[in-house]
């Protein structure tokens, strides 16, 4: 029986009543977004009059919102999942493993791993003073078998019933141990309010949680979350108002080097010139690997579904040059079982843990030239159909670290006939035809998750397998295989660590050789914060959570650990 305790016990000193403040604290940040100015030149950056300095947050690239608080909306606002919307047991990657009792007091598990029964803390209310309640628990558990557009990961969900109004029990048609952590962080509904709504399309303008933040004010340039003066926790969220400006890749860089933003997460080219001189004592940034990035490759679509398409072209690719030119080596090539390391060391199959990717562009052009892929007068190979290798490699515009790559990519390949011509499009568009296989090549990253399995999962497991030409929620590759599918049933069904670890290692396997995806660097977590007005940023000293400000549940756990500087 897996059973999870909570040990917590309050660690800060009672929050001084500063609600009075807010307004002018939000002055301030929307003068400075506003006006475009940077810091002043007298040196008095703090609050007047000892008002706590607003929380300003870059956590996407979007030059206008869409007001979307819906916490199952694939485009729910930054924030919305963690400050709002809380998990009930909180797992981090940097803790694999070990989940933080949060809405629950306590997961456990039946004998046979296929039920698990919640037991929620006392006193929490949703922020319209409604009770939280395992009827909540039970109405969300419930439209994910019900419902399954909002069932994005592919929860197994037979029953669930509420014993009492503190108890939940959720039964499941397959054993469950191993996803312990996607359970935990299951974000809960209110069932009063979603009950009435369709939960996909809902907007949820005036979004009802139970997390230390309640929405304020929005806007299609800035929205503003203020504290929840009924939270269950609230002596332990000392911070008093986030701010989350909307901005263009441009604006985002120039609003950094202004000091203007205390939290963000995004590529910036040479931070050190653009970021920390600005303001060496203060301005820092942690890029810790949080999974890998790589080329998805479009299984349902030929010739992306031959294997020795995909082989020949990793071996043209060259990731250093993609590391040190796109990504100022600020993150390596990917390892290629695409697991990031050092983290999942202990995983890895040690005939694998010296492998490497090593460009040989002259055995990529064998492999085609054996596999029927002629080379063309042009340049460009042609298909045994006689379809030209050419294609369009969709990629978000605003990215600009993934249109350097998109550009790198497009030269190397066509070393090897052939011929790419990367499509920036806006980020929606996208997500849209990653999520509905419309694309041939595109990029894309997988989270590494709080162990290898979530991550292969996510990427190659035929649970989330769809029909050609609808929207999938993960898999995005549409890779559906059965032998990767037997190693993932052999994980799924045991607590045996052993057997774990040989599925894993099957699985490492099957990424190396037969490329689901192609991997080609680890993917950093991107991370800036400034330390003048807040304190208690994690860091490589104190990596107790990932600290970019668009990962759940993790922003629940950087803002419970910052503290006004000075105190």
């Amino acid at each position: 029986m897996t059973r999870h305790l909570d040990p917590r016990t309050s660690r800060r000193r009672p929050r001084l009543a500063a609600l009075g403040a807010t307004a002018a604290a939000l002055a301030l940040v929307l003068t400075a977004c506003s006006s475009g100015g940077g810091a002043s030149d007298d040196g008095d950056d703090g609050a007047a009059g000892g008002e706590q300095e607003v929380l300003t947050v870059h956590a996407n690239t979007a030059p206008t919102y869409q007001e979307n608080f819906n916490p199952l909306s694939p485009s729910v606002l930054p924030g919305t999942r963690g400050l709002v919307y809380e998990p009930l047991i909180a797992y981090t990657p940097m803790k694999p493993g070990e989940g933080e009792p949060w809405l629950a007091e306590s997961m456990e598990f039946n004998e046979d791993g296929t039920q698990v029964t919640f037991t929620l803390r006392e006193g929490v209310q949703w922020n319209d003073e409604e009770p939280f309640t395992a009827d909540d628990v039970v109405f969300t558990f419930l439209l994910y078998r019900d419902n399954p557009a909002t069932n994005t990961g592919a929860l197994p969900v037979t029953d669930a019933e509420a014993t009492d109004e503190r108890t939940a029990v959720i039964t499941f048609g397959e054993t469950m141990y191993s996803r312990a952590p996607q359970l935990g962080n299951t974000i809960t509904l209110p069932e009063h309010v979603f009950a009435e709504q369709d939960p996909v399309e809902f907007l949820n303008a005036d979004p009802v949680g139970t997390g230390p933040y309640v929405v304020d004010r929005f806007t299609d340039q800035v929205y503003d979350f203020a504290q929840n003066p009924n939270y269950w926790d609230a002596d332990n969220y000392e911070v008093e108002t986030i701010s989350f400006p909307a901005s263009s890749a441009d604006t985002f860089n120039v609003a950094l080097s202004r000091n203007e933003l205390q939290w963000s997460g995004g590529f910036v080219a040479n931070i050190d010139d653009i970021y920390v001189s600005k303001d060496a004592e203060h301005n820092k940034y942690w890029y810790p690997g949080d999974g890998i990035v790589g080329l998805f490759v479009n299984q349902q679509r030929a010739p992306m579904n031959d294997v020795a398409f995909r082989q020949a072209l990793s071996l043209a690719v060259d990731r250093d040059q993609l590391s040190s030119t796109a990504m100022q080596s600020y993150t390596p090539p990917a390892h290629p079982t695409g697991l990031p390391l050092p983290a999942f060391d202990a995983m890895m199959d040690p005939d694998l843990a010296d492998a490497e990717y090593v460009r040989d562009v002259d055995e990529a052009n064998s492999i085609l030239d054996d596999a029927g892929y002629a080379m063309g007068a042009d340049g460009v190979r042609t298909a045994p159909d006689g379809t030209p290798l050419s294609f369009d490699l969709i990629i978000p515009s605003d990215w600009t670290d993934w249109v350097t790559i998109a550009g790198l990519l497009q030269e190397q390949l066509a070393e090897i006939g052939v011929q790419l011509a990367p499509q920036g499009v806006a980020f929606q568009s996208w997500v849209d035809q990653r999520n509905g296989g419309n694309y041939d090549l595109t990029l894309g990253s997988v989270a590494a998750g709080t162990a290898p399995y979530f991550m292969y999962r996510s990427m190659m497991s035929s649970e989330f397998e769809v029909a050609e030409g609808e929207a999938a929620v993960n898999n995005f590759a549409r890779w559906y295989d059965a032998e990767s599918d037997a190693f993932f049933d052999a994980y799924e069904s045991t607590n045996d660590p052993e057997v774990q670890l040989e599925a894993i290692q099957g699985l490492e396997n099957i990424v190396v050789e037969e490329l689901p995806i192609i991997p080609l660097l680890q993917s950093p977590n991107w991370f800036q914060y400034r330390t003048e007005f807040f304190t208690g940023w994690p860091s490589e000293e104190d990596p107790y959570a990932l600290g970019a400000p668009y990962m759940f549940p993790d922003n629940l756990l950087v803002v419970r650990a910052l503290e006004p500087a000075g105190e």
